[in-house]
C-alpha cells in the first residue's frame, strides 16, 4: 500500500531525481540511489505498482549525503543518524567503528591484516582459486554495484572472465572503507602511486630482462618482488610517522 504523508503533486521518478542531481554529482547513478535507499538514508514514496517516487524533501535529503559523502567523507550511518534525529548532519563527530561483520573482513581468507605495521609480515595468501563476479560478492558481503565502481576506477581487475585472492582483498577492504564514506573515486591517489611504483620495479629490472642468460632472466622476478617489498614497507613506515603528524594534537590532550 502506498505511504503517505507525500503530495502526490510533487512526487517525481528516478530519472527526473536523477536530472536535478547529476549536474552536481556526475557519477551519480540509479543504482546508488537504490544503494542509499538500502542504507535507509532516503525513504521514497511507493506507488500502488510498487515503482518509487521522490519529493522534494527526499530530492534535497539525497544532495546532503551526497555532498556529506564528497567533501566530508562522514559514515553513512552517522550521516543517517542525524539525519533521522533532525540534527546538523555536518557537524563535526568522531569516526565510527566499523561493524562487527566489517570487522570479519579482516580475518577473512585472502584479507590483509588490520595493523598497517603487519601488513608486510601478513602478504595476501594465494590459493590459486579463480571467482566470479557473484562469488567475489558472495564471500567479501561488497554490493556489486560497489565491485561494478571498483572495476571502472581500475581496482578489480578481471583476467579471462575471472578473479584472484587479490581481488578479494580490495573487495573487502572497499566494502569497509565504504562504511567511512570513502567510494573507490576518492582512491585514485593510492592507484597513481601504485602504478608509479610499478614503474619502477619495471624500470630497475629491465636490464635483467633485456639479457638472455637464463640466470639473469631467472634473477627478474626475485629482484622485482624484493624492490616491491621495499617500496612497500618505506611506504607503510612514511604513512605512519605521517599518522602520527596528524594524531599528535589528540595525543596531547590526553
Amino acid at each position: 500500500m502506498p505511504e503517505s504523508g507525500h503530495s502526490q503533486t510533487s512526487l517525481v521518478g528516478i530519472g527526473v531525481l536523477l536530472r536535478q542531481l547529476q549536474p552536481e554529482f556526475p557519477g551519480l547513478s540509479a543504482s546508488k540511489i537504490r544503494f542509499l535507499e538500502d542504507q535507509g538514508l532516503v525513504r521514497p514514496h511507493r506507488t500502488a505498482s510498487g515503482y518509487r517516487k521522490y519529493s522534494e524533501e527526499d530530492i534535497d535529503r539525497l544532495a546532503t549525503v551526497l555532498r556529506l559523502q564528497q567533501e566530508r567523507y562522514l559514515p553513512l550511518k552517522v550521516i543517517r543518524d542525524r539525519l533521522d534525529r533532525g540534527e546538523d548532519p555536518g557537524a563535526e563527530a568522531e569516526p565510527q567503528e566499523p561493524r562487527e561483520s566489517e570487522r570479519a573482513t579482516s580475518t577473512a581468507p585472502g584479507q590483509e591484516p588490520q595493523d598497517p605495521h603487519q601488513a608486510m609480515a601478513h602478504p595476501v595468501r594465494q590459493s590459486g582459486r579463480r571467482y566470479t563476479l557473484r562469488e567475489v560478492a558472495a564471500r567479501t558481503g561488497a554490493e556489486t554495484t560497489l565491485l561494478r565502481d571498483l572495476m571502472n576506477n581500475g581496482w578489480l581487475v578481471e583476467r579471462a572472465g575471472y578473479f584472484d585472492d587479490y581481488a578479494l582483498t580490495v573487495a573487502a577492504t572497499a566494502k569497509r572503507l565504504s562504511a567511512y564514506g570513502i567510494e573507490p573515486r576518492h582512491l585514485r591517489a593510492l592507484r597513481g602511486a601504485s602504478e608509479r611504483m610499478i614503474g619502477l620495479v619495471e624500470g630497475t629490472i629491465a636490464p635483467l630482462i633485456s639479457r638472455r642468460d637464463p640466470v639473469s632472466r631467472e634473477k627478474a622476478p626475485q629482484r622485482a618482488r624484493e624492490i616491491a617489498s621495499l617500496c612497500l614497507t618505506m611506504t607503510t613506515a612514511l604513512l605512519n610517522s605521517q599518522l602520527k603528524d596528524t594524531l599528535r594534537p589528540f595525543e596531547q590532550e590526553r
